[in-house]
């Protein structure tokens, strides 16, 4: 995290300021988007210590909460010193909904809840939840207000800008969002139905941003400082949520600060790139550490017996990081065909040194 008092206009005369809602400021307005089979414990202590100025949990079931169901417990846990971060919970039943909202607060590891109603994948959609809500926005409202009603942390909603073209558009989401109390927006701007492609429309989020008094975020189609900087300038959001950029890139934020500060990159090195071979390996070795770590306290609270191993199933767990590491990195391609084979941290790094050694 980075001091507020740090923060100088960019070159183009815009002025980053700290992010402020309900009593949560977030110094440095980039954060980690949440992110399912990627933003737990380790990836996300990575990404604060490169500057991220927020993170939140993976998307947590209000009904496996409801059900004290151990597996959704282990997806709340965080990281020693892991702030300021969000519980981030998803339903369609507004009771539900407002319980896992309570049992977020009484953990004290939370700053405050955010409400997902924009994950497109199907098993969320299907359970009328997600992306879902934005096509019954009545009963998005009402969970909206019954979470607000139900703590004392403040409450933001994860949106998009619609489901698709033909369900209620990205005003009307914001109407709802804020007049049912919630104290921050964040939005990806695409449809729903789109997931992940094409362009995002960031002339929506300066809409929705000229008609909300509450703050916005902007997410979607930010993968370097340049684009962080064009979405604050182009939409006018008060902060910038970093998903996919982030994966195998946890320097994008540090970047991302540097490039706002004006400060020039080294010779042959990018904006959102590590600065070297090395780091990024050292990298590679730590995010290993911390995944056996977390597996480790995950299997000591476990009451259920565990088919692999904390190290075997945090070299699993890898395998969906490796491919954002070693991207642009010549003969990749040998390393990623192995991995299925690779089950320990020694075996995952010797194949990396080698893949390093070809790079120098």
């Amino acid at each position: 995290m980075f001091p507020a008092d740090q923060f100088q206009p960019l070159e183009n005369g815009m002025n980053v300021k700290p992010l402020k809602f309900g009593n949560v400021e977030i110094a440095f307005p980039v954060m980690l988007a949440p992110m399912a089979g990627y933003t737990d414990a380790a990836m996300r202590t990575l990404c604060l210590e490169q500057g991220a100025g927020a993170v939140y949990s993976e998307l947590t079931s209000a009904e496996g909460i409801r059900r004290d169901s151990e597996k959704t417990f282990q997806v709340l846990e965080t990281g020693q010193g892991e702030h300021p971060i969000a519980g981030h919970i998803f339903g369609r039943d507004p009771q539900a909904m407002a319980e896992a909202a309570k049992y977020v607060e009484q953990t004290g590891l939370f700053d405050w809840v955010d409400i997902n109603c924009g994950c497109p994948v199907k098993k969320v959609v299907s359970r009328g939840a997600g992306a879902a809500l934005m096509k019954e926005l009545p009963l998005m409202g009402e969970i909206v207000e019954k979470v607000k009603q139900a703590v004392l942390l403040p409450v933001s909603v994860k949106t998009r800008i619609g489901f698709n073209s033909q369900t209620p558009g990205h005003l009307e989401i914001a109407k709802v969002v804020e007049e049912s109390g919630a104290d921050m927006l964040a939005v990806h701007a695409r449809y729903a139905k789109n997931f992940h492609g094409g362009d995002a429309d960031w002339e929506k989020l300066a809409e929705m941003k000229r008609a909300l008094k509450i703050p916005i975020i902007g997410n979607g189609g930010v993968n370097s400082p340049e684009d962080a900087g064009r979405m604050m300038e182009q939409a006018g959001v008060d902060g910038v949520m970093i998903a996919r950029g982030a994966i195998g890139n946890p320097w994008i934020f540090k970047r991302i600060y540097d490039n706002w500060r004006g400060a020039r990159c080294a010779p042959g090195q990018t904006a959102s790139a590590p600065s070297s071979l090395q780091e990024r390996r050292d990298m590679m070795a730590e995010h290993l550490r911390r995944l056996v770590k977390l597996n480790e306290l995950k299997h000591r609270g476990s009451s259920r017996p565990n088919k692999y191993t904390p190290e075997e199933l945090a070299c699993i767990q890898f395998r969906t990081h490796i491919p954002y590491y070693v991207k642009g990195m010549f003969d990749k391609k040998r390393l990623l065909m192995q991995l299925a084979h690779l089950n320990s941290v020694d075996a995952i790094m010797e194949e990396v040194d080698i893949l390093v050694e070809k790079n120098r």
